[in-house]
């Protein structure tokens, strides 16, 4: 992890061992109360090309952070949910212009809240992103978004959920999936049997697919 230059969010990267004029690269979205060092440790499980850029939540929550306020589980509150999109849009575009970062190979992984607002950003702005792997989220479709189905179609998901996901069920994964493929895009689901976490069995099938995005 290498501290970072001034963007409008704090954030940590990883840069790849080896030097290119651009790479491939993941902005990875925390999760409700966690912070920007959390999912750099997947990065060694993952494709070894690949620039981390892992930027922190802007709200403060029980010394951690979040994205965006809920008002219950499965709805965001609206203003701080659409605050979040525009922080998220903004950052993006500082950190494709800052950082050698190829834009045509941009990938969002995100993890609970990171998850869903990585799915969100994606429906509305899909051009922006190469792909997403969403982990242990939903599809946020009663948020009012403005969402791009033309942009959508064929566009790279992968979702991996917990069958024991007590904070969000995997009901939510289930509909994500369903939601993303009647929006036209080229979802790759999983379950396994965890709960609100990670486990080195999804993240082989994530390393697969991306492998093939990588391709």
């Amino acid at each position: 992890m290498i501290p970072t230059k001034t963007l409008s969010l704090k954030h940590l990267t990883r840069f790849p061992t080896q030097p290119a004029q651009t790479h491939p690269t993941i902005i990875c979205l925390h999760g409700r109360g966690s912070h920007e060092g959390d999912l750099l440790g997947l990065a060694q499980y993952l494709d070894d090309r690949l620039l981390w850029i892992s930027p922190r939540a802007p709200l403060d929550l029980m010394g951690g952070y979040e994205w965006y306020r809920i008002e219950a589980v499965g709805k965001p509150e609206h203003t701080s949910f659409t605050a979040a999109l525009a922080a998220l849009d903004r950052f993006i575009t500082e950190a494709v212009t800052t950082y050698p970062v190829d834009p045509q190979r941009l990938f969002l992984l995100g993890f609970s809240q990171g998850s869903i607002l990585s799915c969100a950003f994606t429906l509305t702005q899909p051009a922006r992103v190469a792909g997403v792997i969403a982990q242990s989220g939903y599809l946020p479709l009663k948020s009012g978004l403005k969402i791009d189905e033309a942009g959508l179609k064929g566009k790279p998901f992968i979702l991996t959920h917990g069958v024991f996901d007590s904070m969000i069920p995997i009901q939510a994964g289930q509909a994500a999936q369903d939601g993303l493929t009647h929006l036209g895009a080229d979802v790759e689901y999983h379950e396994f049997p965890m709960g609100h976490s990670v486990t080195d069995e999804s993240l082989a099938v994530i390393a697969a697919w991306l492998k093939k995005q990588l391709a």
